[in-house]
């Protein structure tokens, strides 16, 4: 699916629980992938996505809502980065 390396690419950074994906000291480069995956279906579907997706899909996950990690100021911006990956990547 188109999009998905985006979505990775936007999570790696946020990196929620501080594992630096694709660094010497981190976990792999697609530690989120499945997140990534479930985020970029939802960015195909409906053209955006939403807090509650995003905090949906971390519950199924991880058993918390990503609000919960990062705070309310950390998924705001990764929810607005997201949804500006579809202007930049053009169509999923």
């Amino acid at each position: 699916m188109l999009g998905v390396e985006a979505v990775l690419s936007a999570l790696n950074e946020a990196d929620p629980y501080g594992l630096q994906p694709g660094s010497p000291a981190g976990v792999p480069v697609d530690e989120y992938a499945r997140e990534a995956r479930d985020i970029a279906e939802i960015l195909a579907q409906q053209g955006r996505v939403s807090q509650d997706d995003v905090d949906g899909i971390w519950e199924s996950w991880f058993n918390e809502p990503l609000v919960d990690v990062i705070g309310i100021a950390g998924v705001t911006a990764l929810v607005a980065r997201m949804n500006s990956l579809r202007t930049v990547v053009g169509r999923w």
